[in-house]
């Protein structure tokens, strides 16, 4: 099973439908997440301290720890990660020594739907990802408003996350 991480609306939810689509048609689970739909509060120390993690982060965390891969989708926000994933992972991070359980040695391939080519928000979320001890696979998922991704171009990339995600 794989978790699809959406953090948008629209256009990358449009594109994170299409990979669990052609996920489906090789025969491989997935779930969409949609980050923004977990309603997360922005991190704070005192927040944490006073209200504990929230709920949806929890719930969250264990999704990801029985996934045999995460998907991440998500557009670029001046040159960079979308404050809600930024959140998100702030969070995931403060759950415990095992949040290390859902990045160490996890494949993660990157997607995005964006107006300025994605390159950007890519490079960004891999450094992330690699630092958190995630395997980040070497190819991307790029789509802008001029350049829909190709079905067979995206099968291609799928077909090598799900090989690597596998072993």
């Amino acid at each position: 099973m794989f978790t699809i991480l959406v953090a948008s609306l629209h256009e990358n939810m449009k594109l994170a439908h299409q990979i669990q689509h052609t996920l489906e048609a090789m025969n491989f689970k997935s779930t969409i997440i949609n980050l923004v739909d977990l309603n997360v509060p922005l991190y704070d120390t005192d927040k944490e301290a006073n209200e504990g993690i929230p709920t949806s982060i929890l719930t969250l965390a264990e999704t990801m720890k029985n996934a045999s891969g995460y998907i991440v989708v998500a557009p670029e926000y001046n040159y960079s990660i979308p404050p809600i994933l930024t959140n998100v992972v702030a969070w995931l991070s403060r759950n415990g020594e095992s949040f290390r359980e859902l990045f160490t040695l996890k494949y993660v391939q990157l997607a995005t739907h964006s107006g300025s080519g994605g390159n950007d928000v890519c490079n960004a979320m891999r450094t992330q990802f690699s630092k958190l001890g995630a395997i980040v696979a070497p190819r991307e998922i790029l789509a802008t408003y001029d350049k829909k991704i190709e079905e067979g171009s995206l099968s291609r990339i799928l077909s090598q996350f799900v090989a690597i995600s596998q072993k």
